[in-house]
């Protein structure tokens, strides 16, 4: 009896605490469903969460030849890609080359990757080994993803873009060893690449064979390297360049086999913003208590009694928070550059850096003194302020990069104020542009510190409405 009696008295008590219900019950299942979603299927729709997203990658054509056509656009009609050619006018003799223009998009995390096919793809394409055809791609190293993902989709685009051509040159090579063909062999070869042109039927083609006119076993063997998956590995070279590596003034390119994986710098610049954000929120949340202290304690109603404004009593609250929340935010990212070489002591950096953490701690504050005033306890506080961070963080990028996550969680992440926090900081330490004055830099983090701003005096005037039930009591 005793022990059902505690029980029943420990499931009322939770029952009732609706912050501990939603914390032991939903909380596992959200961050379960987030992540089932980024690692996992796509939501049951058969894809999984990186290959989900379509990649948005520029295509610069330098060789302008019909066969680099071909190749772009067998490249674009893959679905996993959604190609965007990248033009120059001609008229303006102020404006970038094209593989320029596309750099400097990788560059500032307008696109994760670009392809440009230089001059003399199309007379190159079709040889195997040393003098073959070369695509270079400019990647991000914040996203290796991408960049790896696009240098297996060209080897596919080669092969469906000029099978023919295909055939015809790895026979010439076969020529040149002193593997020459019949002239039945030669006619066919040459009927084939009519047809996988679309110049000639291919019932046509089978129609001459079984009339006796080529070799069966040559037909075989030519038909069959239309199969992509019959076709030799590493059919075009991929050149993969590192688009800071390219930045004006850089004397010491990287390395190759750096490349392969992202320096330091990009990941170390996303998880310093990406805590900074979480940790930000879960202080100013946490230093919210102070309002349901001073309610417990009698401070605030004697406050109001003495004709203290409720609006005077939020914005002092909002202050030291925001305070708070600079220090905080400084003190990790100095942390950050003395201990882990974060680029920080510059004057753009320290400008950037400067503007995105007042902006990003008065949102924070502003979410504190919210959260307060819709908390009727400090448990409550606690277990509400825990479920919103997490959730926010896990969406906004701050647990896990956000260029995995499906395009749908990508675009949820714009309505958290990690998503925005993040992005900011990224434009400052990774996306700067070392070409454009201070004032230009400081102009590029508008969108960011607008709605940062726009989150803040939501927040606040949220809180004076919630706020109205203490001087009522």
């Amino acid at each position: 009896m005793i022990l059902r009696a505690l029980l029943h008295a420990g499931w009322t008590g939770l029952r009732r605490d609706r912050s501990a219900l939603l914390l032991t019950f939903l909380l596992p299942i959200v961050f379960f469903s987030i992540f089932a979603m980024v690692f996992g299927d796509g939501g049951g729709k058969g894809k999984t969460g990186p290959a989900a997203r379509t990649l948005s990658v520029l295509a610069v054509d330098e060789d302008r030849s019909d066969l680099s056509q071909r190749f772009l656009k067998a490249l674009g009609d893959i679905d996993a890609l959604e190609l965007e050619p990248v033009h120059t006018d001609a008229q303006d003799a102020s404006a970038a080359p094209p593989r320029e223009t596309a750099r400097l998009a990788v560059r500032s995390g307008r696109a994760p990757v670009a392809v440009v096919v230089p001059h003399g793809f199309a007379e190159r394409f079709g040889r195997f080994g040393p003098g073959g055809a070369e695509v270079e791609v400019l990647y991000d190293p914040a996203n290796p993803i991408a960049a790896n993902a696009v240098q297996g989709m060209i080897q596919a685009a080669a092969m469906q873009a000029a099978p023919e051509v295909l055939m015809t040159r790895g026979l010439a090579q076969l020529e040149t060893a002193g593997l020459a063909l019949t002239p039945d062999q030669q006619r066919l070869t040459h009927r084939i690449a009519e047809a996988l042109r679309g110049e000639r039927p291919w019932d046509r083609v089978r129609d001459e064979e079984a009339a006796g006119t080529a070799t069966p076993r040559v037909a075989d063997d030519a038909a069959a390297g239309q199969d992509a998956d019959a076709s030799p590995a590493g059919l075009i070279r991929v050149a993969a360049t590192d688009v800071r590596s390219l930045d004006p003034g850089l004397k010491e390119q990287a390395a190759p086999e750096s490349r392969r994986n992202p320096p330091r710098g990009s990941m170390l610049a996303y998880y310093a913003a990406g805590m900074a954000a979480m940790f930000l929120l879960f202080s100013c949340a946490g230093a919210g208590g102070s309002l349901l202290e001073e309610e417990e304690s009698g401070t605030l109603a004697r406050m109001l009694d003495l004709q203290v404004p409720m609006l005077r009593i939020l914005l002092g609250k909002w202050v030291f928070f925001l305070s708070m929340g600079v220090v905080q935010v400084s003190l990790m990212f100095v942390y950050a550059a003395l201990a882990f070489g974060l680029p920080l002591f510059t004057l753009q950096h320290l400008a950037g850096f400067a503007l995105m953490t007042l902006a990003a701690s008065a949102a924070a504050a502003a979410f504190g003194v919210l959260l307060a005033t819709l908390s009727r306890s400090r448990a409550q506080l606690s277990g509400l302020s825990t479920i919103l961070i997490l959730v926010m963080s896990a969406l906004g990028g701050s647990m896990m990069p956000r260029f995995i996550m499906p395009p749908f969680m990508d675009t949820l992440s714009r309505f958290t104020f990690n998503g925005w926090a993040l992005d900011g900081y990224l434009k400052v330490f990774w996306y700067d542009d070392p070409s454009l004055s201070l004032a230009r830099n400081l102009l590029r983090l508008a969108p960011e510190v607008g709605v940062l701003a726009a989150m803040t005096v939501l927040f606040l005037l949220l809180a004076r409405k919630a706020a109205r039930r203490w001087e009522v009591a």
